[in-house]
Parts: C-alpha cells; structure tokens; sequence
C-alpha cells in the first residue's frame, strides 16, 4: 500500500496538535468551571457570613437588595418555624408549608455536594443559617439556582472551548497548506529526477528555501552535469571506435602501397643511377616516414607493432629538419633551429621521427606563409627537451585540454591524428609532451637521458 511522504508528515503532525490543542482546551475549561464554583462557593459563604452577624430584621427590602446583591433567593422563617419572608413570589402565595427543620444545615463542600432543594420545578443550592434579631432568632433559607450555576459554567468553558476549536482548525489547514508545499517541492525534485532518466540533463531552478531540498537539487544539477559529460564521453569513445577500426583499416591498406611505392623507387635509384639522387634520397625518406606513421597509427588503433629501430637523437632531428626545410621555403615560412648536441640513444627511432615530423608540419601550417617556426633543444634536469614553437594564431581554450585525445583537430580538414601519435611516441621513450601558450605555440616534448 503506497502511503505518500506527505501524509507520513501530516497525520503524526495534526495528531500531536490535535492532542495538544484538545488537552489545553479541556484543561483551560476545567479551571474556568473550577473558578466559578469558587466564585459562587465565596459569594454564598459571604451573604451567610454576614446574615449570621447581622441583627438588622430582614424585611422584604432588604432581602430584595440581599438578591440583587447575590443573585440568591431567601427564605426567612421566624421562630415557629413559619415563613415570614421570602423573594420567591411563588412561595409567597403557595399554600405548600415548608419546615426549616427539614433542611440540612449548610456545609461548606463543594456545589455538586451541596443540599439541593427543589420548589415548583426548579433547583437550588441551599445553605441554611441561623440569626438574631433583636431578641428573636431567625433562619435564613439562602437558594442560589441550580440554572443560574450551569448558566455560569457554560459561560466559563465556552471561550476556551471556542479558542481550542479556532486553534484546532487553524492547525488543520496549516499542516494541509505546510504538507501540500513541501509534497510541491517533492514533486519538483521528482520531476528532476525522472527528466535526468529520461536523458534531459538540463539544470533545474535552485529552490528559494535554503533547506535538505535545495542541498538535493544541487546535487541532482551536478549529477546532471556529470551524466551530460558522461553521454558525452561515451558518444565521443563510440565515435572514435569507429573511426579507429576504419583509419586502421585504411592505414593497413596505405602502408602497404607506400612500402610497394618505396620498394619501386629504391629498385629504380639501382638500376638508373644519376649523379644526383638527391632528390630520389628525399622522397624515399619521406616515403620511409609516411610509413613509420601509418605504423604509429596502426600501434594507436590496433595494437600493431613492428620490432623498434634505434638511433641517436640528433641524427633523428637531422632526418626531420632535412624534410621540412624544403617545405618552409616553399610556404615561404621562416625556419631556425637553436640545438645543443645531445649524445641520446632513441630506442624507437621512427616513431620519434614521426612525432617530430607531425609537429613540425602542423607548426608549419598555422605559422602560414610569412610566418616562424623553430626548434630547439636543451638538457634539463636529466631531461633532453625538444621544442617545437610557431607564431600562428594557437589553440582555442576550450580545446587545450583534450587537443591530445585522438580525432581531435583545429582543422576542417584534419583528422586528429598527429598530437595524439606525437604524445604516444613520446610515451613510448619514457617521456612527455605537453603545449605551452604565452604568446608562441609551443609544444614541449621531454625525453629522460
């Protein structure tokens, strides 16, 4: 049975006020009717105080201003036990003869225990007192009405009674307004919540009320924000799945026609040989890179790899910038070179070639004609640090942290392949690469000595 939060708050809590508010009632109610008996009891007990000290004669004035006074009805009897006076007009004329030795004399009990004396339909409260009177004794009747009694009782419970019930409904329809908002703002989170699994992950609002509920949203608009970087991320893993198993595919069908073009131009230099084969030097080495990449692709990709081939660093850097001279002149790009000697051993030496052949061009592409591209190195640290800077217009911000990732590229007609096969290479020697903007484009790869 489903039992809703809202009424798991709102039943306890009416109870409790409920309870509260009918205790406090009833209570108030009770001393209210304990204060008039008391009132009443005094009043009695002060109009019998004084007609037992009292030696003026009760003539029918005086026991009209006694009434006013008490609000009580008197009957006197004289020594004979007759009546000789009396407020009731009833009694007056009746022919019914009443005896004050058939009464109780009066105790001094609460109303409830008093002597109740009953005359033409009515009740009273009866306290019976004796009296001189010059030199007769005299007894007095005091009959307050029993009507008048519960008159006054009903007076005194009824404003806390009225408070109670005012209260009382007040409380409902403040723990139905309380209830009914906070199932609101239960409701909105719930919607939050069903939004983010229904692959919404838009911010919500934040709440007014700083409470538990507001501390929720946030959360829930934070894990908004890491399940959209998440779907993110595993559409982009998708992506480059893909792309993977189909560059891979390619570079495995690229590598082995420029491993056919290179054989056919190296079985050419033998047999038609010319006194400058500069040029054929030039493309078979060119050649020998382009396949060295597509070997680092197909490493990146597939896990493919051929046994690594060594050489020392500068010869390395020799190779590269023999490539790429030529083309700085052709894009009319300024190149220098500011090198110390390292005496290093590459292990993978064309892997390194590529990753610095990659660099190199793509400094050589956003430098564009006019522009300036160097190289240098130092040794730090037990560090031999390659750096490759250029004057172009750099990397955009949002993209400097993932310009590493594969298929992540500036250029409409890039694939995003060179950084992330530049910084695998430099991982393979043990090292690092990272990018470094202060003005330059500067890519520093660090390789332990």
């Amino acid at each position: 049975m489903r039992w809703p939060i809202r009424n798991q708050i709102l039943l306890p809590f009416l109870m409790i006020q409920i309870g509260t508010v009918f205790v406090v009632a009833i209570s108030s109610a009770w001393f209210a009717v304990r204060q008039v008996d008391q009132e009443i009891i005094a009043r009695m007990e002060n109009v019998l105080s004084t007609l037992e000290t009292a030696t003026y004669p009760m003539t029918p004035a005086i026991l009209e201003q006694l009434k006013q006074f008490s609000e009580a009805d008197f009957v006197v009897f004289n020594q004979n036990d007759e009546v000789s006076g009396t407020t009731l007009v009833e009694m007056a004329s009746n022919e019914q003869r009443l005896s004050a030795k058939s009464l109780t004399p009066y105790d001094r009990n609460s109303l409830e225990q008093r002597t109740l004396f009953e005359f033409q339909g009515r009740r009273y409260f009866a306290g019976l007192v004796s009296k001189r009177s010059g030199a007769r004794t005299e007894s007095v009747l005091v009959l307050y009405p029993e009507s008048e009694w519960a008159v006054e009782r009903w007076q005194a419970i009824f404003p806390p009674v009225l408070v109670g019930g005012l209260l009382l409904i007040l409380t409902i329809f403040a723990s139905l307004w309380i209830s009914q908002r906070i199932a609101r703002r239960i409701q909105t989170v719930q919607s939050q919540v069903a939004r983010l699994a229904g692959g919404n992950y838009s911010a919500s609002p934040k709440p007014v009320i700083n409470d538990e509920l507001q501390d929720l949203a946030e959360d829930l608009n934070q894990l908004s924000v890491v399940l959209d970087q998440s779907m993110k991320s595993v559409r982009s893993n998708e992506r480059s799945s893909m792309l993977a198993q189909l560059s891979g595919g390619l570079a495995h069908q690229l590598r082995n026609s420029l491993t056919g073009a290179r054989v056919s131009i190296q079985l050419h230099q033998r047999r038609c040989a010319t006194g400058n084969d500069e040029a054929i030097a030039v493309a078979i080495r060119q050649l020998t890179l382009t396949e060295e990449q597509i070997k680092a692709l197909l490493r990146l990709t597939r896990g493919e790899s051929d046994k690594p081939e060594s050489d020392q660093l500068d010869q390395i850097l020799n190779d590269v910038i023999s490539l790429v001279q030529p083309m700085c002149e052709h894009h009319k790009t300024r190149f220098t070179s500011e090198r110390l000697k390292i005496d290093q051993e590459i292990t993978d030496a064309n892997a390194l070639r590529g990753a610095l052949l990659n660099l190199l061009l793509n400094a050589i592409e956003a430098a564009g004609p006019g522009g300036e591209v160097s190289v240098s190195t130092a040794v730090d640290s037990g560090f031999a640090l390659i750096e490759i800077s250029d004057n172009g217009p750099g990397i955009p911000d949002e993209l400097t942290e993932e310009i590493f990732h594969p298929f992540v590229t500036t250029k409409k007609e890039g694939v995003g392949l060179g950084l992330a096969l530049a910084r695998q290479a430099a991982q393979d020697c043990g090292g690092s690469l990272r990018l470094i903007q202060d003005g330059r484009t500067r890519f520093e790869l660090k390789i332990p000595l």
